[in-house]
């Protein structure tokens, strides 16, 4: 299930997939849309990324070959960042690759409907609010990038394996989500979508012979609370923290286009 919302000042330049056997999303960099009319188009460019890495993902590349096949053949200008999960070849386990502030959590039922989070990725920081990302840009541009500049490639991806059981709960998504809503948000919103489903009144589906919340529904429930928080002055946010933390004065959630991709792991066979 995927839920993808811009924010109300924008294109929408995030970006994802959802295939059987892998997911995926990108993060345009919007601060480069002031370089558009030297075609730079940031929005083309993650979904270009992400449509080239699903095709190499199913032609059998690993998460990080098929980022690396994605940044060499895309030909849009543009910057993002980017996150691939995949399933693992013994099929008890997922394996990923992601590059700067996108990310994912695999969550595990505990009982009751709740769920604790047993793996993440970690973001990749130049600095703060500066993530790692994957860059094409035109001559020109290039040409006025510093020597000293920091760059990245999707060598630089940072990898996972993850060891997964039938019945836990992956979700990808990019920074629009993770710097509004905090990991005690997110458990509270699966745990309130699984206690409506459960009492017939959300929406279900049927994986591994036991019906299950609709991997769409959760995906929306948590786009929504990300999307409140990030427009509320007065919201507590993960990013306010971060930037408090940096010495700068950041209040209420920040306004973003915000991605979340939500899948059952529901075979080992």
């Amino acid at each position: 299930g995927c839920t993808a919302t811009p924010k109300a000042s924008g294109l929408g330049e995030d970006a994802f997939f959802a295939a059987r056997h892998s997911l995926g999303v990108a993060d345009g960099v919007g601060g480069l849309r002031q370089f558009a009319h030297f075609g730079v188009d940031v929005a083309a460019y993650a979904r270009e990324l992400m449509r080239l890495a699903e095709g190499a993902l199913q032609e059998g590349a690993s998460c990080c070959g098929a980022l690396s096949r994605a940044e060499r053949a895309a030909r849009c200008y543009g910057a993002s960042t980017a996150t691939l999960v995949k399933a693992g070849a013994d099929a008890a386990t997922i394996t990923a690759a992601s590059l700067g502030d996108s990310g994912f959590v695999v969550l595990r039922p505990i009982g009751g409907g709740k769920f604790s989070i047993i793996a993440r990725s970690v973001e990749q920081q130049h600095h703060w609010n500066f993530p790692y990302q994957l860059a094409r840009l035109p001559r020109e541009l290039e040409e006025s990038v510093p020597e000293d500049a920091p760059q990245t490639s999707a060598r630089d991806a940072e990898q996972y394996v993850v060891e997964v059981l039938r019945g836990d709960l992956v979700l990808l998504f990019t920074d629009g989500f993770s710097d509004n809503v905090y990991d005690s948000e997110l458990l509270d919103s699966v745990l309130s979508v699984s206690r409506l489903a459960r009492r017939g009144e959300g929406k279900s589906t049927r994986a591994s012979g036991a019906d299950v919340v609709a991997p769409e529904a959760i995906a929306e429930a948590l786009v929504e609370l990300a999307l409140r928080k990030s427009r509320s002055r007065r919201s507590r946010t993960p990013f306010a923290d971060a930037a408090s933390q940096q010495g700068h004065f950041f209040i209420g959630g920040k306004e973003d286009d915000v991605t979340v991709v939500a899948a059952w792991v529901h075979s080992l066979s």
